[in-house]
């Protein structure tokens, strides 16, 4: 019997949309995992539902102590003693992967160490201060870094260093489980297309939170523009310009296409995706947009902002991608894209994923290069 490897994960907090990857390192590797928060502080999720779906324990860091709004953990090292790692993962450039940074630089520890970056093209090329020469360093003196996509790996290999490994992992499910997710929303998908009067109409989806990198009064103008009458606006989330959102579209005549449902998770954001025809993302800035994953694999097509990390999920088939200060550009998209759509009026089964690769494909090649 082959012994696995131990790896040893430190990690900001548990995000559902990193579930499905932290189970395949439990499954391939003895892992433990150390969390700094409990939640993440701008999204609060429902913790037991996901811990749920976890294969491993979840630990938490100690408090430690707050210096410049940068919260430093206490016990990194005790953690990294006690545990003897193979391999160390962090996210990010933050004070824990410094730590761990120094100790295996100073102390010449033999553990490989890795860091996750959900920087798009945009976030690698705005870096600037000290998070830029923290990207800049630690990298070239640690095995490797974790992109989101294989653009990123080439563009820090371009332009920062092709010393370190640069290893692809998106933000995405895996897509036999969260389709089976999927299925089990069916029922309240159509529910919600008789109690929200959904029959006969093309359903636009956002989801997220309504703050102004989000890009929400573009997506209200642009759709305000539209001839047609057979669609419906559904916003998903919830944020501080709920109410200018809401008088915009008043002010638009179009409050009665929007429908503001607030924010919902797990099985109540599934059946969501199992119906709506087209997803929207047109944020001005995002690191990634886990949505975008999501909504193709309910077999939504999607407009996704070009400055979005998520947009190399997107290809000829599965929807387009646009400028999000671009009006006439992203009107074009969505009308092209709602006469490719069909109207539904009953959900039986899950339509076909749009994703173009699985979950494993992309899962095992990072898996074989730790």
């Amino acid at each position: 019997m082959k012994i696995k490897k131990k790896i040893l994960i430190f990690h900001s907090a548990l995000a559902p949309y990193r579930v499905d990857f932290f189970n395949a390192l439990d499954k391939e590797f003895n892992a433990s995992f150390y969390f700094s928060l409990t939640n993440l502080p701008d999204q609060k999720f429902d913790q037991d539902a996901i811990r749920k779906k976890c294969t491993f324990i979840n630990n938490y860091l100690p408090n430690g102590i707050d210096i410049f709004g940068y919260l430093i953990r206490t016990g990194i090292i005790a953690i990294i003693k006690k545990e003897k790692p193979d391999i160390i993962l962090c996210a990010e450039y933050g004070p824990i992967t410094i730590i761990v940074f120094l100790y295996k630089f100073l102390f010449k520890k033999k553990f490989h160490f890795y860091t996750m970056s959900d920087d798009s093209i945009k976030d690698s090329k705005l870096r600037k201060g000290i998070r830029a020469l923290l990207r800049n360093v630690i990298p070239k003196n640690i095995e490797g870094v974790i992109f989101p996509s294989a653009e990123v790996c080439d563009w820090y290999k371009k332009n920062i260093s092709a010393k370190p490994k640069t290893l692809e992992l998106p933000i995405i499910h895996n897509d036999e489980v969260f389709r089976n997710e999927l299925t089990e929303s069916i029922s309240l998908a159509n529910d919600n297309i008789i109690n929200y009067n959904l029959i006969g109409k093309k359903v636009i989806l956002f989801v997220g939170r309504l703050v102004e990198v989000k890009n929400l009064p573009f997506l209200i103008k642009v759709i305000a523009q539209l001839k047609s009458h057979d669609w419906i606006l559904v916003i998903v989330g919830d944020g501080v310009l709920n109410n200018e959102l809401k008088k915009q579209a008043r002010n638009l005549n179009i409050l009665d296409k929007i429908l503001f449902i607030g924010r919902k998770e797990a099985i109540e954001l599934y059946a969501w995706y199992v119906f709506a025809q087209i997803l929207v993302l047109p944020s001005t800035s995002e690191k990634y947009g886990a949505v975008v994953n999501e909504a193709l694999l309910g077999g939504c097509k999607v407009l996704c902002s070009e400055l979005a990390g998520a947009s190399i999920l997107i290809n000829n088939d599965n929807g387009k991608v646009f400028s999000p200060y671009n009006e006439k550009e992203f009107l074009i998209c969505l009308k092209d894209t709602l006469n490719e759509v069909d109207i539904t009026s009953t959900i039986l089964t899950l339509r076909d994923n749009m994703m173009p690769f699985t979950f494993r494909e992309k899962v095992d090649v990072l898996i074989k290069n730790l």
